[in-house]
């Protein structure tokens, strides 16, 4: 079977949040503990967390993933140092999910990257009733260039797939959610404000 990895983008300031989204509570724990759990339940071998290093002190260690430092808020320079910190494989299927999302489910998760590791097929890209959403399974081969200091996104990068891009409907409602201000999270879990691992006060101070 080939290899899973997975890189979770977590160096956004949540400023329209109000405090870092990797330490968003929701359902009890930190947003980025409960990608990290999920993406392991499906069977991501390697996971690397890219966050600013505030939100990495905050976080501590966190078995089955690596946390790694990027105090930038380009995509770009976040895959490049997520890259540096997973071996490298040709044959590898890499899912990169937004920290700022609702983490889908292990079934969904394990369809993606089935997907993107079958013949002819080099991005899988979730769709539920049409729309489409995250997080994405892609052959490892096309993050090359972010290796190489590619600054663009990876909605490029998938439209560079062409025909080799494969679109998987899902009954998993969550890979719309993009959770960005405290409307978008009391849309999901209504009478809920943010609140974040960290008082309010140091939040915001890391965030800043």
């Amino acid at each position: 079977m080939t290899p899973w990895a997975a890189i979770v983008l977590a160096a956004g300031k949540g400023r329209r949040m109000g405090g870092p989204k990797a330490l968003l509570m929701v359902d009890g724990q930190p947003l980025i503990h409960a990608h990290v759990q999920r993406l392991g339940e499906a069977g991501c071998e390697e996971i690397v967390v890219v966050t600013r290093q505030a939100t990495a002190a905050a976080i501590g260690d966190m078995p089955g993933a690596r946390v790694v430092c990027a105090d930038t808020d380009s995509m770009g320079a976040s895959l490049r140092i997520a890259l540096q910190n997973l071996a490298q494989s040709s044959e590898r299927v890499v899912l990169v999910a937004p920290v700022d999302t609702l983490p889908a489910r292990c079934s969904t998760l394990r369809v993606l990257l089935m997907a993107a590791a079958s013949e002819g097929t080099l991005v899988a890209t979730p769709q539920h009733r049409g729309r489409s959403g995250h997080p994405i399974a892609l052959r490892e081969q096309l993050l090359v260039p972010f290796r190489e200091g590619f600054t663009g996104t990876l909605r490029d990068v998938v439209r560079s797939a062409g025909a080799q891009r494969r679109k998987v409907e899902v009954d998993d409602a969550s890979v719309l959610v993009d959770l960005d201000t405290p409307a978008d999270l009391a849309a999901q879990r209504p009478g809920f404000g943010p609140e974040f691992l960290l008082p309010r006060a140091d939040v915001v101070l890391a965030a800043g």
